[in-house]
């Protein structure tokens, strides 16, 4: 019979850092890879934010990289039709163009 206590076993403590400051964090382990790697890649953000622009302000930099990297996560999350799909598309607009007269 599994309760509360059992999914207790099921998580795990973690440290991460951000902005050069470190927060603990209690997940699932299936969670842990996309945890570290959404880390680095704010981290990483930040680095570059901080050398390309006279942002000084930690949370002016977090706040960059976070918009940053969820409108490159959005961008990649959208389907990117291909050239067959568009000539596909094409070819069925004009067949229905015919269809109607």
């Amino acid at each position: 019979m599994s309760g509360a206590a059992g999914n207790t076993t099921e998580e795990r403590s973690i440290r991460i850092e951000l902005a050069g400051r470190a927060y603990p964090l209690t997940i699932h382990p299936d969670e842990e890879e996309n945890i570290r790697a959404a880390a680095k890649e704010l981290n990483e953000s930040i680095l570059r934010l901080k050398a390309g622009y006279p942002l000084t302000d930690k949370q002016d930099l977090l706040a960059m990289a976070a918009l940053e990297v969820t409108t490159r996560a959005l961008n990649s999350a959208k389907p990117i039709p291909s050239q067959t799909d568009k000539e596909v598309m094409d070819e069925l607009g004009r067949l229905l163009n015919d269809l109607n007269g």
